[in-house]
């Protein structure tokens, strides 16, 4: 989990959906450091970037349309999580392995097999450094 990044180093499903922007629109890059820890995250465009109190989530799409969160603490305690991503009617939803990140209505919320176990407020911003 986010609350936890040390205990999610696997990549999550792969769940995958739709959202802007679009392969090969003029959406800004996605900043080169997380890029690098995408799968095909070359050319890889910023979808939406949120900061929570001391965390960092940042969703980019791959040039082959893949949506990916990544999370990572706010002061690089420790090296972020790549997992794949979907946009929903509502936000965006990611999963790595029983946990489940959900981004809706201003927070963040984090389940564990299904078992809500943390929630934040999320401020959207324009891209992290």
């Amino acid at each position: 989990m986010l609350f936890a990044i040390g205990a999610l180093a696997q990549h999550g499903d792969d769940s995958s959906g739709s959202g802007s922007p679009a392969p090969g629109s003029t959406a800004p890059a996605c900043p080169d450091r997380i890029a690098a820890e995408l799968p095909d995250g070359d050319g890889a465009r910023l979808v939406q970037a949120f900061r929570t109190n001391n965390k960092q989530i940042t969703l980019c799409r791959t040039g082959s349309g893949t949506l990916y969160y990544y999370g990572e603490f706010s002061d690089g305690r420790e090296k972020g999580i790549a997992m794949k991503a979907k946009a929903t009617s509502k936000g965006y939803e990611a999963r790595n392995g029983v946990y489940h990140y959900v981004i809706h209505g201003g927070v963040v919320t984090v389940y564990r097999s299904g078992s809500r176990i943390g929630q934040e407020d999320v401020t959207p911003e324009p891209s992290p450094t």
